[in-house]
């Protein structure tokens, strides 16, 4: 896997069978996943807007997330084999655009059910993480995700809390959310 921020995208780089939440998400083999900041919060298409983006930028293959947040904000979290990126924006939570994007690569492989799995745990350390942060809310409107595995390297069978993969997709996913939203300094309220 390799990454790189380019203006207002980050693009994540490999050969990865992921799930995705965003637009023109499901379930797919893809070779790229992005987060892109969007100046124009009232897209009339969104998916044609993301495909766009991966024109603009050669990915063919692709899950894309989009957000408010400018990629300044973009925090990475590395735990072992499992690396979160996170991009949290908490203007107004589930009423206005206020968006927390995950993005979660497993450097190893597991079945589609513990997939599945990673986005609860995911879920859940990002609502913690809020909690923590002395907010009165789990999450935005809008929040996206994706959880995407190389399929080589060690092999988990669970994703939950109490499993070893569950507790590397908790631990980066809440560090990755903090540091966020330390990045907006007194002005976090904001997109």
């Amino acid at each position: 896997m390799k990454w790189k921020v380019v203006g207002d995208i980050l693009i994540v780089e490999g050969d990865f069978f992921a799930i995705s939440s965003g637009v023109l998400g499901g379930w797919g083999r893809v070779d790229h996943l992005f987060n892109h900041t969007v100046r124009d919060t009232e897209l009339e298409d969104p998916k044609s807007y993301v495909k766009s983006i991966a024109k603009e930028f050669g990915l063919k293959r692709f899950f894309g997330l989009l957000t408010a947040v400018p990629m300044d904000k973009l925090a990475v979290v590395e735990v072992e084999d499992v690396t979160a990126f996170v991009t949290a924006g908490i203007t107004n939570p589930n009423e206005k655009i206020g968006t927390i994007n995950t993005i979660i690569v497993v450097n190893g492989d597991m079945p589609e059910s513990a997939m599945i799995n990673a986005i609860i745990t995911a879920t859940e350390a990002k609502s913690f993480a809020l909690l923590n942060y002395g907010l009165n809310f789990t999450g935005t409107s809008t929040d996206a995700i994706i959880v995407a595995k190389t399929g080589k390297g060690r092999y988990y069978e669970y994703a939950g809390y109490a499993s070893e993969l569950g507790r590397k997709i908790w631990i980066s996913v809440k560090r990755a959310v903090l540091e966020s939203l330390a990045k907006w300094g007194s002005n976090f309220l904001k997109p």
